[in-house]
C-alpha cells in the first residue's frame, strides 16, 4: 500500500541520522570527554535549523514534498560517497561539509514528510500512519546505532559513509516511487491559488487560533525530556551501574522497545486514545519522564529502571503521535509545511537548551543534572496544563478563511 512508503522512507533516513550522529559524538567523546562538546553541537544544530525552517516550511507548502524528498536524497547520497573518497586526506573538513549537510537537510526532510503524509492520508488514519512513523524512526535508530559500532569495529569510518550513501540511494528510489504515481502527485502538486499562503497568512492563522500555537509550543516539553534522556544516558550507566556497558544497551533498548510497540499498536488503540487528547497524553509523559530523572537522581538501585524507561518510550511516542495528528489536522493546508517548520524549531531548542543546561548542572553532579531535569520538566509540564486548561483542544475544518 502506497502509504506504507513514507514510515519505510522514515526508517531507513533514521538510520542514516542515527549512524551519524552516533560517529560524530563519539568523535567528539573521544576528543574532548565532557558533555558540553555535545551542547554545543546541539546549539549549532539549533541555530541552523531555526534558519533554515523558515525557508523548509515555505518550499513544502509551495512544491511538492516528494519532489524535495528526492533532491535532499540525492544530494545527500552524493556528499557521502564524496566524503567517502576525501575522508583519509581531509577528515576534518570531510566531516564539518557532511555535518552541515545533514543539519541543513534534516529541517527540510522533516518537514517535508510531515505535509507528504498529510496530503496522502485521510484524516482518520492520521494517527495510525504517523505511529507507524514513530514505530519506523525508533525501530531504525536501534538499527543504526546497532550497525555504527559493528562497522566502526570491523573497518572503518570510510565504511559508514558507504553505508550512508547507500541508504540515501534507496530512499532516493522510495521518493521517485511516489512522485510517479499520478494519484499522489495530482494530491502533492495540485494546489488552487487559495492556498498558497505566506508567513504573513500563518501569522494571523495563529492569532485566531490560540488552542492551535499553544498546542504546537507543547513540542518543547517532548523534545527537553527525549533531550535529556540522550544527553543523560551515558553519564547515567557510568555513575548508577559501574560504567557497565551492557547496561547502557539495556537502558536504550527499553525505551526504544517501549516507543516502537506503542507506535505499532497505535491503529489497534484508535478507541482508547479517542478518550485521551493529546493534553492528556503529554501530561502522562511528562508525569512519567520526570519521575524516571527524578528517580535517577535520588536512588541508587536502579535495576528496575528499564521497566520505567520502556513506559517512557511508550507515552513519548503517543504523546508525539497524537500531537502531530492533531496539528495535521487543524492547520490550513496551506500553511502546513510553516506549521511543521515551526514545530521543528520548537523540537530543536528543546534539545539544544535541555543539553546545555544538563552539562552546567553536571559540573556538580550527576545527581544534580538528573534531578535538576526532572524538576524542570515538571515546571514547564505546570505551565502548559494551565495554558491548556485557559485554551482547550479545539477542531478545524481545514478550510476557513483568514482575516484580514
Amino acid at each position: 500500500m502506497l502509504r506504507s512508503v513514507p514510515p519505510i522512507i522514515e526508517f531507513f533516513t533514521k538510520m542514516a541520522s542515527a549512524i551519524f550522529t552516533l560517529l560524530i559524538g563519539k568523535l567528539l567523546y573521544d576528543e574532548t570527554n565532557s558533555l558540553w562538546a555535545f551542547a554545543t553541537a546541539s546549539g549549532g544544530e539549533f541555530i541552523i535549523v531555526t534558519i533554515i525552517q523558515l525557508a523548509a516550511g515555505a518550499l513544502a507548502d509551495r512544491h511538492a514534498p516528494t519532489k524535495i524528498l528526492i533532491v535532499i536524497n540525492a544530494l545527500c547520497m552524493a556528499v557521502f560517497i564524496l566524503l567517502a573518497f576525501i575522508y583519509h586526506w581531509a577528515p576534518t573538513v570531510g566531516l564539518l561539509l557532511a555535518a552541515g549537510i545533514v543539519y541543513v537537510f534534516r529541517p527540510l526532510y522533516r518537514t517535508s514528510l510531515f505535509v507528504l503524509v498529510r496530503k496522502m492520508v485521510a484524516t482518520n488514519d492520521l494517527r495510525a500512519v504517523n505511529g507507524q512513523i514513530a514505530s519506523a524512526s525508533q525501530l531504525g535508530q536501534i538499527i543504526g546505532f546497532a550497525l555504527t559500532g559493528i562497522i566502526l569495529s570491523w573497518t572503518s569510518e570510510v565504511a559508514v559513509f558507504y553505508l550512508m550513501a547507500l541508504i540515501y540511494g534507496f530512499c532516493l528510489l522510495l521518493s521517485t516511487f511516489i512522485y510517479y504515481r499520478q494519484d499522489v502527485v495530482q494530491l502533492a502538486v495540485t494546489s488552487s491559488k487559495k492556498e498558497l499562503l505566506n508567513w504573513a497568512d500563518f501569522v494571523q492563522f495563529s492569532k485566531g487560533h490560540h488552542a492551535f500555537i499553544v498546542r504546537l509550543a507543547s513540542s518543547l516539553s517532548i523534545a527537553i525530556s527525549l533531550g535529556g534522556f540522550y544527553v543523560l544516558i551515558a553519564p547515567l550507566v557510568t555513575a548508577k551501574f559501574t560504567d557497565n556497558s551492557q547496561w547502557l544497551s539495556w537502558l536504550s533498548v527499553s525505551y526504544a522497545l517501549g516507543a516502537t510497540i506503542s507506535g505499532i499498536l497505535v491503529k489497534k488503540s484508535e478507541q482508547f486514545l479517542k478518550v485521551l487528547s493529546s493534553d492528556k497524553l503529554l501530561m502522562i509523559n511528562q508525569i512519567i519522564s520526570a519521575t524516571t530523572f527524578l528517580c535517577c537522581g535520588l536512588l541508587n538501585q536502579l535495576v528496575w529502571l528499564p521497566i520505567l524507561l520502556f513506559c517512557f518510550g511508550v507515552t513519548t511516542t503517543l504523546a508525539a503521535v497524537s500531537l502531530s495528528s492533531y496539528l495535521q489536522t487543524v492547520a490550513l493546508s496551506g500553511v502546513m509545511g510553516r506549521t511543521s517548520a515551526i514545530q521543528n524549531i520548537f523540537i530543536a531548542a528543546g534539545n539544544a537548551g535541555v543539553a546545555f543546561f544538563c552539562a552546567w548542572i553536571f559540573n556538580w553532579s550527576f545527581n544534580a543534572a538528573a534531578i535538576g531535569l526532572g524538576l524542570l520538566i515538571l515546571f514547564i509540564m505546570c505551565l502548559f496544563l494551565l495554558v491548556f486548561r485557559r485554551y482547550p483542544e479545539s477542531t478545524h475544518s481545514d478550510s476557513p478563511s483568514i482575516s484580514n
